[in-house]
């Protein structure tokens, strides 16, 4: 019974979240909205109505040939500029060619720019869209934390890009919280923020969340482990605490300097295998042993 309750009220949630969205669409169907269309893509912000900055991430030694990266909805997308290689334009769609013969990873910042839109009807009020993610909260603690992460990332992809269409998101108290706790201790879990901000886990997954679509604050899995850190932090800083807060170890400085460009280019993927890691700790055992 409990099984079938939490289906039926994750059911209503997403549709209600779904009918807010398509009403929010209906009232200003001609505004511009960016749909990012590649995981190359390492964040997406709106810098005004009409303007937005694309990050995208190239591994080293690799390289991307005609790339969708990202389309403009609602709106004539007018220009595209990147910080290097360069794009084309079709269909509302920005396409990007560019090549990283580096050892580190490459980043391209593409700046779009869609038409000016008409003026438009008044939008649903923030809070109501809280209110629908609050709802869908309420189905996704009962369900266990793989399901968990699959649901919250079903609902915090529009909803996210929603209310930062319509608030300054770093704004939230709670949201302000989290970064600096970051900053003080880059490569932290998600488990320790929620223990050591006193704020509640489902709160801290939602704002990580936001500000990992804004480009503040980049997500790692370690073997089974995910960490945090802002996004200007370099490995060598949010690697090490990682490594001592959660793995009770110790990294040799010199091992990691050694091994940087190769840790960088995991993670600008996403995953270091907790393997890349042993080589590391096996140089500190050696010295102190």
């Amino acid at each position: 019974m409990g099984a079938w309750r939490s289906l039926l009220i994750t059911a209503l949630a997403c549709l209600a979240l779904t009918t807010l969205l398509m009403l929010g669409g209906g009232s200003a169907a001609a505004e511009p909205v960016l749909v990012v269309a590649s995981p190359s893509v390492s964040s997406a912000q709106a810098v005004s109505n009409t303007t937005y900055t694309l990050r995208v991430l190239l591994p080293p030694l690799t390289e991307l040939h005609g790339e969708r990266i990202a389309c403009i909805r609602g709106a004539a997308l007018l220009n595209a500029t990147p910080s290097a290689g360069s794009v084309s334009l079709s269909e509302g769609c920005v396409f990007l060619t560019a090549s990283n013969p580096s050892l580190k990873p490459l980043e391209v910042q593409v700046v779009l720019v869609a038409a000016e839109p008409p003026p438009q009807q008044p939008q649903p009020p923030v809070a109501l869209v809280a209110a629908v993610v609050a709802a869908a909260a309420a189905s996704y603690l009962s369900l266990t934390e793989s399901g968990r992460e699959k649901l919250f990332a079903a609902l915090s992809i529009p909803a996210s890009y929603y209310i930062a269409r319509f608030e300054d998101v770093r704004r939230s108290e709670k949201r302000v919280r989290i970064l600096q706790y970051l900053r003080e201790n880059p490569g932290a879990s998600m488990r320790r923020i929620s223990r050591e901000t006193g704020i509640s886990f489902g709160e801290v997954q939602w704002h990580l969340s936001i500000l990992e679509r804004l480009g503040l604050v980049q997500r790692v899995r370690i073997g089974k482990r995910a960490c945090y850190y802002p996004v200007d932090v370099p490995i060598e800083e949010w690697l090490p605490r990682f490594a001592a807060a959660e793995l009770g170890a110790h990294l040799d400085a010199a091992a990691l300097r050694a091994a940087k460009a190769r840790l960088e280019s995991m993670a600008a993927r996403g995953a270091i295998p907790l393997s890349e890691l042993e080589p590391i700790l096996a140089a500190k055992h050696a010295k102190t042993g």
